[in-house]
């Protein structure tokens, strides 16, 4: 893990560039300042506090790493994290990951198949062989995805025992889950003002000093597209940014778990509501569901935007207002 470092100042202005997935961020005058940037979740995040103390600023930046640990496939130090359940089959399970672990099986059940936590292997197999220029052969794609398939995972109190030889990766929610409990934080501490970027896909926004309280985010994947959010939390899902055009086909780096291929039909899914931890997955799942899909959400109290070659194809009522 990168070490953390803070800085405090006075608030003249400040342009944010988010890049991958959302856009820009731009806040206006005020007085307080309070900036942390850490590396977690493979990333680097950038916290902002508008009101509250150091101490605060602190306490966000500490949780945010160590959460991370505890998701994070290769940290062999944490002992009770999904390292260890991987590597040993069996844990007593860290509270985050046991709460990570039932969000995601949650999800299982609510997203028609489209969403699995067992994946990984199959995930990062494509991936190496993606980034080397070349595809999987269908044989191995049946054998990774039989695999994953065939592993399930058992909750008894804290203890967690994988069976089956599949790998288990929660990397599809960790941010939300983890911003989901800085907003606890922020609420219990009285702070309303902030704004909470984990490395552009996962955002955390309170209000910020203008009159409206409002910050202003613009979609990379949807040009010219900008709306206004206060006291929300933002998921992108994209693959703009990662994919790879082999053989004329587009292979993004999010695999379908009924098919095992990573072949999408659109670029991007934005959801807006308040569970940073299911806009994490669900923009995940979603996105692999496609348009056909997408009203469910509505009942789910989200905002949706459904992206492709810089256009909108999809969004739900009131998205942009």
């Amino acid at each position: 893990m990168a070490p953390c470092m803070s800085r405090n100042k006075a608030l003249t202005h400040l342009l944010l560039p988010l890049g991958l997935s959302l856009g820009l961020f731009s806040c206006q005058t005020g007085n307080v300042h309070l900036t942390s940037y850490v590396y977690a979740y493979g990333t680097t995040w950038e916290i902002h506090l508008y009101e509250g103390e150091q101490r605060n600023l602190d306490d966000i930046s500490s949780f945010i790493t160590s959460s991370s640990r505890v998701l994070d496939l290769e940290a062999s130090e944490c002992r009770n994290g999904i390292y260890a359940l991987n590597s040993l089959g069996q844990v007593d399970a860290h509270p985050f990951l046991l709460e990570a672990i039932q969000l995601g099986l949650k999800v299982e059940k609510d997203t028609h198949e489209a969403y699995s936590i067992t994946v990984g292997e199959l995930s990062a197999a494509w991936l190496t062989a993606l980034e080397e220029g070349h595809t999987l052969e269908r044989e191995t794609v049946d054998n990774l995805l039989g695999k994953a398939k065939g592993t399930s995972l058992i909750i008894e109190g804290e203890k967690v025992t994988k069976v089956g030889g599949g790998t288990i990766d929660l990397g599809s929610l960790g941010k939300g889950l983890c911003l989901d409990h800085v907003a606890s934080y922020l609420k219990e501490k009285s702070i309303t003002k902030y704004l909470i970027n984990g490395g552009t896909s996962s955002l955390l926004i309170g209000e910020n000093h203008a009159a409206d309280g409002k910050t202003k985010v613009s979609l990379i994947d949807a040009k010219k597209k900008a709306f206004y959010a206060k006291n929300e939390a933002i998921s992108v899902s994209s693959i703009s940014r990662q994919s790879y055009e082999i053989g004329g086909v587009t292979y993004s780096h999010i695999v379908d778990p009924r098919t095992g291929m990573p072949t999408l039909k659109n670029d991007a899914l934005c959801l807006r509501g308040q569970d940073a931890g299911l806009l994490d997955a669900y923009s995940t799942a979603y996105l692999v569901l496609g348009e056909d899909y997408l009203s469910e959400l509505n009942s789910k109290g989200i905002a949706y935007c459904l992206m492709k070659g810089g256009e909108v194809q999809s969004e739900s009522q009131g998205f942009f207002a």
